[in-house]
């Protein structure tokens, strides 16, 4: 006998719409998603979510956009009916938010439906009513030009759906969490948000990002943060930023906008964290709004149901705009200073040390550079202060050095500032023909494991681009001729071993290779504990000053830290 179970059979409309809704409505707050960006896509200029038992009871969310005729009304909770494309080249060009014709349907197929819309033209406006996703009733109403959605028992014949929904305070979460990445993505709409009779969210239009973000993390975190901006190879980056200084342990600050859609792609996260590898904490996330606008034929947003995720053509362009960016947003930040000679009445300097200790390349704080601002004055010459002076006071436990300025005094980690300067200009001396290298007396020889062999030749031309010579000598020998102008060759064994251990070398990139160079260069240079001499601290912090990302070190520890006077105040308890 053959099983009618094994039988192939086309789905019954019921089951189909069911099974399509799963797909767009997982809580209420896809629900509050799918209808905001209806209402954006709509042209609406204030939009107005009301929940209920965190959406769970009932949500409602209204517009006044253009609004649908009662054809267009019918026509819209029919399942793949939209206005947005019209034909397949049309997917390669979608800028609207919606385009699937899948979410009024959907939504209408989890509950009780309820669509009152007027276009401002029709005689009267058009109320429909579904349950389950089958048409109750289709009558005119009186309103004002706009659409008005309204959601009730949400997942009530789908038990197994509603037991998986969470509390009251969770739901309402996640749904204020869409309003806000909406609000995020267009700063020129007035969004208000109600539970149970009381407003949790009102954000009126504003003329700019840094106004959009204060109502959301408060207006002193959103004056902190750094605004960044790139353009180039097809795409162009907006957006802010927390300094290294503030950062979180998870991304719950992480908002990320391409072509005004807002995303949680793990892929795209991924590519901005790496354009942030180096300038913050490893395992720290910093507050970040960033809005992308890629090219149409670079992004392709048609890949996932609810279009959370994309898939992006060209994706190393992410991170390399995201660093572009970082690497230069001091420079507006705060005009260049001055570091001026440490007076003696307030704290000598530490005794010099050994010349030859410090091998600093030629920056705004060489007294051979002609820099303007940045440059020390002659010897013997004594500048007087400006407004923008910083003055050294000296070094503290042969660590820290302490500068006074117009800000507060800053606290500098001589390591963490010397290690910066180091993996910059190894990245600056690989870009350019045949990075400068030292050709080593005695040629090194490193006997290796053949994985290890393996894994230095995986690195070799990475290495090479650095300045490293290496060439196989046998089968379990690699033969060392030259190493980096900056890496003592005594450490350089220890660092190869290091590269050569990694499971998998060939996923390294430069930045990585740089950072590990730069961290065993230090070893032997400004390490914590060594005395500084007033020239050698004044050139430290002017080339500090000059360089990009000069906020952190490459592992993404702070550079420096400034108390303000607010802040003294604070700690003597004078506030």
């Amino acid at each position: 006998m053959i099983d009618n179970r094994n039988r192939i059979k086309i789905l019954p409309d019921e089951l189909v719409n069911v099974i399509a809704a799963g797909e767009v409505v997982e809580r209420p707050a896809s629900v509050v998603k799918e209808l905001v960006e209806n209402a954006l896509d709509a042209g609406a200029r204030r939009i107005e979510v009301r929940l209920e038992d965190g959406g769970r009871r009932k949500i409602v969310v209204s517009d006044d956009g253009v609004g649908m005729d009662e054809e267009s009304a019918l026509l819209a909770i029919e399942r793949h009916a939209t206005s947005k494309i019209t034909a397949v080249d049309d997917l390669r060009h979608i800028r609207t938010l919606g385009f699937r014709g899948e979410a009024l349907p959907s939504i209408a197929a989890v509950g009780r439906f309820t669509l009152e819309t007027w276009d401002g033209d029709s005689g009267a406006g058009t109320r429909v009513e579904m349950d389950g996703g089958r048409l109750k009733g289709v009558q005119p109403c009186g309103r004002a030009r706009g659409t008005t959605v309204a959601l009730e028992g949400i997942f009530r014949q789908l038990p197994a759906r509603r037991k998986f929904m969470r509390s009251r305070e969770t739901e309402t979460a996640w749904c204020l969490r869409s309003v806000e990445d909406a609000a995020l993505s267009r700063p020129d709409v007035h969004f208000e948000m109600i539970h149970d009779g009381v407003g949790l969210l009102s954000m009126p239009p504003v003329d700019s990002l840094r106004e959009r973000v204060a109502p959301l993390w408060g207006v002193e975190e959103a004056a902190r943060m750094l605004s960044v901006r790139h353009s180039g190879e097809g795409i162009r980056l907006e957006g802010l930023i927390s300094p290294p200084t503030i950062t979180f342990s998870r991304r719950s600050r992480h908002r990320v906008l391409l072509n005004r859609r807002p995303l949680k792609d793990p892929v795209l996260n991924g590519l901005i964290s790496a354009g942030l590898a180096g300038i913050y904490p490893q395992g720290r996330f910093p507050a970040l709004v960033l809005a992308l606008e890629i090219e149409d034929d670079l992004v392709d947003i048609n890949v996932h149901p609810s279009k959370r995720e994309v898939r992006i053509r060209r994706p190393d362009s992410i991170t390399s705009a995201v660093r572009e960016s970082l690497t230069k947003v001091e420079g507006p930040v705060r005009p260049p200073h001055r570091y001026l000679p440490a007076a003696e009445k307030i704290m000598p300097v530490t005794p010099p040390a050994a010349e030859g200790t410090l091998p600093f390349g030629r920056g705004a704080g060489d007294p051979g550079h002609r820099g303007g601002q940045g440059a020390l004055p002659a010897e013997g010459q004594t500048p007087g202060p400006g407004p923008g002076d910083m003055r050294i006071l000296g070094q503290i436990m042969g660590t820290f050095i302490l500068v006074a300025g117009p800000e507060g005094l800053t606290i500098v980690d001589q390591h963490a500032a010397h290690e910066r300067l180091v993996y910059n200009r190894l990245m600056a001396r690989r870009s350019e023909q045949g990075a400068p290298s030292q050709r080593l007396a005695v040629p090194l020889l490193l006997e290796m494991g053949p994985s290890e062999v393996s894994g230095i030749l995986a690195l070799r031309k990475i290495l090479e681009s650095f300045g490293f010579e290496i060439d196989p000598f046998g089968d379990s020998t690699m033969r060392v001729t030259a190493v980096p102008a900056d890496l003592p060759g005594a450490i350089a064994e220890e660092l190869l071993r290091q590269l050569a251990a990694d499971p998998d070398p060939a996923k390294r990139v430069p930045d990585e290779v740089a950072l590990a160079i730069s961290r065993w260069a230090c070893r032997q240079s400004v390490t914590a504990g060594k005395r500084m001499s007033g020239e050698q601290m004044s050139r430290l912090l002017a080339d500090l000053e000059a360089t990009d990302s000069g906020l952190t070190c490459p592992h993404g520890r702070p550079t420096r830290v400034t108390l303000t006077r607010s802040d003294l105040e604070r700690l003597f308890g004078r506030q």
